[in-house]
């Protein structure tokens, strides 16, 4: 079985190169011929632009020796790009997978495409033999308003089984590589924040509330990692008089990552869009108990009060709340981080997730 794989390159910072990187560490390419062609790679609009025409350049050679199309997908520029290469892999006869990456796919498809973009999305989606989501509200989206397939649901029932048979589109979750066991102190109150810098990932909502639960609590420590609007979120910092106490380590990965998951015990991810976020999975993983918000598959991995805490995206009061009752109580860290790990452990585990995937690969050859 021949899978040629396209996407983000595999060091680039982000979702898509994460799952990418745990699918080879848990050995996807030992069960399948597997090629991996990045289309993108951080640096410049114009250093992007030769990285995907060097790539579009080497894909037809790729596309004769493969039989399915793994496409990596995002949103906005993401979806331009992959849509030339769906296009004539579709035009070749080649089965196609879309794994559909984007957190504000439905703000990129209902609000910043015109009729004619649409019509083009509908089109390229439509070329896909699958199509694979992060969640069931994914799937939900993608059903009803690409495919046109409306879910007849009842509060217990969920999506009809007609329903069900006619979609192309399944779910399989972001899962992560279970790592080794180890003595979680949850004693200490460092917190842990992952991702790109910005409002999207609610990182001024988590500063605005910081000033108070420092103040309250002189042993926490606060540690941002990740990119994106740093000087902002530092120069607020500043503005605030919690510099001392925050720490922004930039975009960490690896043995550093891994450092900072143990040695924290609260992770922090207040967002307002996404899909089935890796940082989350990971931080459960390694214990830590999350506090995040009611978005994209977010509520299908955390229940609320049982394996760690939510509240709406943009509700800084409950934000401050939920920190402040998580600082409070280290046996409630303790209760709800060791609950998260073994939830992961049994539902998001990558080499369960794997098997799904192979799954899906020999029903379409």
């Amino acid at each position: 079985m021949r899978i040629l794989m396209i996407g983000a390159g595999r060091d680039v910072r982000g979702g898509v190169s994460s799952v990418v990187n745990s699918y080879y560490e848990a050995g996807l390419a030992d069960k399948v011929d597997l090629t991996y062609l990045p289309t993108m790679e951080d640096g410049s609009k114009l250093h992007k632009l030769i990285v995907a025409a060097k790539a579009y350049a080497r894909f037809g050679s790729l596309l004769k020796k493969c039989d399915i199309l793994h496409v990596h997908m995002s949103v906005d520029a993401s979806f331009y790009r992959k849509a030339a290469f769906i296009r004539r892999a579709h035009k070749a006869g080649k089965k196609i997978v879309i794994h559909m990456h984007g957190s504000t796919f439905d703000s990129f498809y209902l609000e910043r495409c015109n009729e004619k973009q649409k019509a083009n999305v509908r089109e390229i989606f439509n070329m896909a033999d699958r199509v694979i989501a992060l969640s069931q509200d994914w799937k939900k989206f993608i059903d009803e308003e690409i495919y046109g397939i409306r879910s007849d649901r009842s509060a217990d029932i969920g999506v009809t089984q007609s329903t069900e048979s006619k979609s192309r589109v399944i779910v399989i979750y972001n899962s992560v590589n279970i790592p080794a066991p180890y003595e979680k102190d949850y004693t200490n109150r460092n917190m842990l924040f992952l991702g790109l810098l910005g409002h999207r990932k609610g990182t001024y909502d988590l500063i605005e509330v910081l000033p108070a639960l420092l103040n309250k609590y002189p042993d926490v420590h606060m540690y941002f990692g990740g990119d994106g609007e740093r000087q902002q979120a530092e120069a607020l910092c500043r503005e605030k008089g919690i510099s001392d106490r925050v720490t922004f380590l930039g975009w960490v990965r690896g043995a550093d990552k891994e450092k900072y998951l143990k040695d924290c015990s609260i992770y922090v991810l207040p967002t307002y869009h996404e899909g089935m976020p890796m940082s989350v999975l990971e931080a459960m993983a390694y214990g830590l108990v999350v506090d995040s918000t009611y978005v994209g598959g977010i509520p299908h991995i955390i229940r609320d009060g049982e394996n760690g805490l939510l509240q709406e995206a943009g509700d800084t009061d409950a934000l401050s709340a939920n920190l402040d009752r998580l600082l409070a109580d280290a046996d409630l860290r303790k209760t709800l981080g060791t609950k998260a790990a073994a939830f992961i452990r049994q539902d998001f585990d990558i080499a369960k997730n794997l098997e799904k995937l192979f799954s899906l690969y020999n029903e379409l050859i």
